[in-house]
């Protein structure tokens, strides 16, 4: 709202001359750098757009849980296919399905590499298979197919190292990789 008021010399205040004095360097009643405070000002807007930029990453799944992380991948036939986050926290625990594809009720043996092993605590496995055991520093995990020739296994994990970590599943001579980044 403006004041309508005549200056001390009797002459309608100018649009806008207001403002600008409000913008003009001063030193009563104390004194102030217009030019310092924008420049605060504009620094303070850049922060604000960083902070809103970095909350929209984490809710899509930058960091872990979400979108972003979300990851899919199988191998060139599709018998085999992972599904995994490619953004976790060490020390939070995450899930891997293992899916395979087989003749129906067969005896199906997945093999996860030992980097796998050296950067992950298998927590649970679910369904348990009919058998687990070491192979070339990894793990081989042996389950029963469905009727439809399916087998899931299901392993709660929990990273323990940071960095990039790259991964390889097997079945039946296809292999998947897939690659992870541990947040500290």
């Amino acid at each position: 709202m403006t004041d309508a008021s005549p200056d001390a010399r009797g002459q309608p205040p100018q649009p806008g001359a207001a403002q600008q004095d409000d913008f003009a360097p001063r030193n009563y009643p104390i004194a102030d750098q217009i030019a310092f405070q924008r420049r605060a000002w504009r620094f303070e807007r850049i922060g604000f757009g960083v902070l809103l930029v970095l909350v929209a990453l984490a809710l899509s799944g930058l960091f872990s849980g979400g979108p972003l992380s979300q990851q899919s991948s199988s191998s060139p036939e599709r018998r085999l296919s992972v599904e995994y986050e490619r953004f976790l926290r060490n020390g939070a625990s995450s899930r891997v399905v293992l899916m395979a594809r087989t003749r129906p009720a067969a005896r199906a043996t997945l093999r996860l590499d030992q980097a796998f092993l050296r950067a992950h605590t298998v927590e649970s496995l679910q369904p348990q298979p009919l058998f687990a055991r070491s192979h070339d520093g990894g793990l081989e995990l042996v389950g029963q197919a469905d009727e439809q020739g399916r087998l899931s296994i299901y392993l709660t994990i929990r990273p323990e190292s940071l960095g990039l970590v790259r991964n390889s599943a097997w079945f039946e001579g296809e292999r998947v990789v897939f690659t992870q980044f541990i947040y500290p």
